[in-house]
């Protein structure tokens, strides 16, 4: 017995139905038409999901660059304030500047000195025992210093001893310290009658994780090693030291 084909079948099941080829192919359902159809539009969804995705991640990246240096800024104009109490109150210049560098630690990079061993251990342990929400309560609610923390407290006070640059750099040493000069700027002391306004100004060169420049012109690279951007910030304060002390230009 010879069986119609599957063309012959699928002719006169087009004809059966009232409407022609059009009407035949919406009462089929999806799962039984051919995959030539479905295979292209299953491939431009991915294409399209791609190119989605593409742009999600450089929109992020560059919230991502904007928010450090926001916060690196914010930190800079605090190491401003302090170095210009600093100075206002008679220190010399180079207690300016580790006034200026341990306030900026946080915005500074990673610690080369001592040499930071990556991760902590209290919060890699404390990631393996608890929930990353977990984690930020108790950090919340205790005072509790992980080991880095409490290295870099005990350092502090032997940095700010220190008596030259090359002495402080075996206690404590961070990545962005050298990308950080300290400006002073302060009137002439006409005889000490009366205080004048310092000025701070301080500059630190901070690497980016994207290349923004040429993402704002379209232009999609790696991130090259002089990919930096120059933050600045400044703080002005009424110096007094001139009433009470002499200024030994160091």
């Amino acid at each position: 017995m010879n069986r119609p084909s599957r063309r012959t079948q699928s002719a006169a099941a087009r004809s059966a139905v009232p409407g022609g080829w059009w009407q035949w192919r919406a009462s089929v359902p999806t799962s039984r038409l051919p995959l030539c159809g479905r295979t292209g539009s299953n491939g431009q969804a991915m294409i399209e999901s791609v190119f989605v995705i593409i742009v999600a991640c450089l929109c992020f990246f560059a919230i991502f660059q904007y928010a450090n240096l926001f916060a690196s800024k914010a930190v800079l104009s605090h190491a401003a304030a302090r170095a210009a109490r600093s100075r206002a109150v008679g220190f010399n210049r180079w207690m300016v500047v580790k006034s200026a560098r341990v306030a900026a630690i946080p915005a500074s990079g990673r610690r080369l000195t001592p040499a930071s061993v990556g991760v902590d251990p209290a919060v890699r342990a404390a990631l393996q025992r608890n929930r990353v929400g977990d984690i930020r309560d108790l950090a919340l609610e205790t005072d509790v210093r992980s080991p880095g923390t409490q290295l870099e407290v005990a350092r502090v006070p032997d940095y700010m001893d220190s008596d030259n640059d090359a002495t402080a750099e075996h206690l404590l040493n961070y990545e962005l310290w050298d990308a950080l000069s300290v400006d002073i700027r302060e009137p002439m002391n006409v005889g000490g009658l009366t205080p004048g306004v310092l000025t701070v100004n301080l500059y630190q060169r901070h690497p980016l994780l994207i290349a923004l420049g040429p993402l704002a012109r379209g232009e999609l690279r790696d991130v090259g090693e002089d990919e930096e951007l120059a933050l600045g910030a400044f703080y002005s304060i009424e110096s007094h030291y001139p009433l009470y002390m002499e200024d030994m230009n160091w």
